[in-house]
């Protein structure tokens, strides 16, 4: 007898996934609820060569869905991708999180939220679920800092049950100290050291050459000689 209620329920769930699969991973949804998935980006500022923690992630809000449309974990729900700006170098990646494959659009890494399916359960995502992905990254190209960001992604079918489209996206972004435009005396808002070096030797040289030309002057003057 509890051999076939673990057949049974085995039956059960896969024939629950295999519904799942065949709608495309459509939303479950209670008393008329809907369903957000909200991603949250970061404003990164450091100098140039250094060293900066990219603290991202992602959070869902109201009626459940299934987190893995497969047995295999091959299908989630959504991912969340994430492409940082071009003068950014990525040092360290999350767990749960691998660079794309692509060949055809700037470097970006897939991001998934860690619940899975043995056959036998249902992972959902519910109401209040909070996952982190911290990136290592070093700024190494100050003129290429703009254009990065986060995003659920998910064909669009399935994501027509997320009652806030609009926090789906947020933008990564990275600001360098220390560069030409900058604020304060390492803004570059000033003459740099190399100018001043060159403008403080001209005015010695200067200096040096007029005293020169005054000492023959002086020298050669007839007045002078007979005093």
């Amino acid at each position: 007898m509890t051999r076939r209620l673990r057949w049974s329920a085995a039956c059960a769930a896969a024939m629950a996934g295999l519904g799942w699969y065949l709608l495309g991973g459509s939303a479950v949804t209670h008393g008329g609820k809907g369903w957000d998935m909200e991603v949250t980006g970061d404003a990164l500022k450091g100098r140039k060569g250094e060293t900066l923690t990219a603290s991202l992630s992602m959070d869902f809000h109201g009626a459940p869905v299934q987190a893995q449309l497969d047995a295999e974990n091959s299908v989630p729900f959504a991912r969340v991708e994430v492409q940082f700006p071009e003068g950014v170098t990525v040092l360290s990646v999350p767990e749960l999180c691998e660079l794309g494959n692509s060949r055809t659009r700037k470097p970006f890494y897939l991001c998934e939220y860690g619940l899975l399916t043995t056959g036998f359960d249902v992972p959902m995502l519910r109401d209040g679920f909070h996952v982190d992905f911290p990136f290592e990254v070093r700024i190494d190209d100050t003129s290429e800092l703009d254009g990065g960001r986060l995003r659920v992604d998910a064909p669009a079918e399935r994501l027509k049950g997320d009652t806030d489209p609009g926090n789906s996206t947020a933008p990564i972004t990275v600001e360098a100290i220390g560069v030409t435009g900058g604020s304060g005396p390492a803004g570059g808002s000033g003459p740099t050291a190399w100018a001043v070096a060159a403008v403080g030797g001209g005015a010695l040289a200067l200096a040096g050459l007029t005293a020169f030309v005054l000492v023959r002057r002086r020298a050669s003057s007839p007045a002078e000689a007979r005093d």
